[in-house]
């Protein structure tokens, strides 16, 4: 049950790291490379160039769909395994076995 909460929390951050990236791109590369200026110089110094920018546009909204969409799917894997949790109980029944024959 963790594990699908984990699952579902990744799901959901790289849904909203998508939605950054889809609406901003820019301000996505420029915090990317913030990231990056412990181990280069002139980090800062950089300028991407427009087809960069569009293709990391395009990235945000695969990311978008595919966060969605595995959220959307461990919540029906989480709902299909209650479902067979309640199937899988056992009614009890009685039955009577004594061999009551002795009006024969």
């Amino acid at each position: 049950m963790v594990c699908s909460k984990l699952l579902k929390l990744c799901y959901a951050s790289s849904a909203l790291y998508g939605l950054l990236t889809a609406l901003a791109p820019k301000r996505s590369l420029s915090l990317s490379l913030n990231c990056w200026k412990r181990g280069f110089e002139n980090v800062s110094e950089l300028e991407p160039k427009p087809w960069y920018v569009r293709s990391t546009r395009a990235v945000g909204i695969g990311m978008i769909a595919a966060g969605l969409a595995g959220f959307a799917l461990e919540e029906r894997a989480r709902k299909a395994a209650a479902a067979a949790d309640a199937d899988s109980e056992v009614d009890i029944v009685e039955v009577d076995v004594d061999g009551d024959d002795s009006d024969k």
